[in-house]
C-alpha cells in the first residue's frame, strides 16, 4: 500500500510509526517549532498591519482606529477589538458563510491576552474624556490555515498594534473633530507633548500624531501531547490526531498570561501543563527575535 493511502485510511497508525523515532512526518524532533517570520507595514490602507507565518501558517492583521464616543462607565477609556476570520482559501475544512466556533474562540482568547498582558493601556487611547476615544479594530485573516492559528494570529496582532499609527486629531469647542491638530509627534503618554497640543497640560483632551504604545509583547506556543509525548507547534493534521491540544502564552520577562485548552478529548495533567510552560520559555527568544527584526528592519531603512 502506497504511504499516502497507508496515510489516508490509518492515520494514527501512520504517525505513530514517526512517534516510535521521536520524529514527525514533516521530519521535525518533537521539540522543535517551526520557523518564525514577521513582516509589518504590508497593508497601506490601515493605520497598522502585520504579516506572520508560522511554518506554512499564515495570519495577516490589519488595525484601523476610529473615533468614537466612549462608554459611559469609562468615559476615558479607549477599545481594541479583534476578529478573526478563516476564509475558505485557508484550508481544505474551511466554509464559506457564518464565523466558525475556532475563529470566534480564537479572537475572544487574543482579547483576553491583550487586556490580561496590559499590551496596551486603553486610557492613552482617550481623545477627550466623556466626548470621544480611540476605538481600535484589529482584523485577523488566516490566508493559511497549517495548526497554531492562536499562536501567528496574536504575534500579528501585536506586530499591527506596535506597527498602527494614531492619526492627528483634535476636539474643539462645539465637539467636533478637528483632523490634523497639534504641532509636534508623540508616543502616548508624553506629558510634555500632550500639555504643548492642549495648551493646559490636560493629556486627556487631545490626541496629537503618536504611534500606539505597545507595553509588552506576550507570544503563543501550542503544543499537543500523543500517546504520553508532547508535540511542540503541531501542524493541522498533527492537531487533528492529538489527544490534547494546550496553547500557553508568556510575556517577555517570562511571566505566564493565560493556558489554554482549544482541543483534544483528554485533560492536560498538572505535569504536562509545567512542561508545556517549559517549553514555551524557551520557544519565546527566538520568536520575540524575529518580530523584533522585522520592526529593527523598518526602523534602519
Amino acid at each position: 500500500m502506497e504511504a499516502a493511502a497507508y496515510k489516508r485510511l490509518y492515520p494514527h497508525e501512520y504517525y505513530r510509526k514517526f512517534l516510535a523515532e521521536e520524529t514527525r512526518p514533516d521530519g521535525r524532533p518533537l521539540a522543535r517549532a517551526r520557523d518564525v517570520s514577521v513582516a509589518n507595514g504590508v497593508v497601506t490602507s490601515a493605520d497598522g498591519s502585520a504579516l506572520v507565518k508560522i511554518g506554512r501558517t499564515t495570519a495577516l492583521a490589519a488595525a484601523k482606529l476610529e473615533p468614537a464616543p466612549p462608554e459611559p462607565t469609562a468615559p476615558d477609556v479607549g477599545v481594541v477589538e479583534v476578529t478573526v476570520e478563516l476564509p475558505p482559501m485557508c484550508a481544505a475544512s474551511a466554509r464559506p458563510g457564518r464565523p466558525t466556533e475556532e475563529s470566534q474562540r480564537c479572537a475572544r482568547r487574543i482579547e483576553d491576552v491583550l487586556r490580561d498582558a496590559n499590551v496596551v493601556d486603553l486610557r492613552k487611547l482617550c481623545i477627550k474624556r466623556g466626548v470621544y476615544a480611540w476605538r481600535v479594530c484589529v482584523d485577523v485573516y488566516v490566508l493559511d490555515h497549517d495548526g497554531g492559528i492562536l499562536d501567528a494570529a496574536l504575534c500579528a496582532v501585536v506586530g499591527a498594534l506596535k506597527d498602527a499609527k494614531v492619526p492627528r486629531v483634535d476636539v474643539d469647542d462645539r465637539g467636533k473633530l478637528v483632523w490634523g491638530g497639534g504641532e509636534r509627534e508623540r508616543r502616548p503618554g508624553d506629558a510634555d507633548a500632550d500639555a504643548d497640543a492642549n495648551g493646559d497640560g490636560d493629556a486627556s483632551t487631545s490626541a496629537a500624531a503618536c504611534v500606539v504604545d505597545v507595553a509588552s509583547h506576550p507570544l503563543s506556543l501550542t503544543i499537543g501531547q500523543y500517546d504520553g509525548k508532547l508535540v511542540v507547534d503541531p501542524n493541522f493534521e498533527e492537531e487533528a490526531l492529538m489527544e490534547s491540544v494546550v496553547s500557553v502564552v508568556m510575556r517577555e520577562d517570562g511571566d505566564l498570561v493565560c493556558v489554554s485548552k482549544p482541543g483534544g478529548t483528554r485533560e492536560a495533567s498538572e505535569s504536562t501543563l509545567i512542561k508545556c510552560i517549559a517549553a514555551a520559555r524557551l520557544r519565546y527568544p527566538g520568536c520575540k527575535k524575529a518580530f523584533d527584526d522585522a520592526f529593527d528592519a523598518v526602523e534602519v531603512s
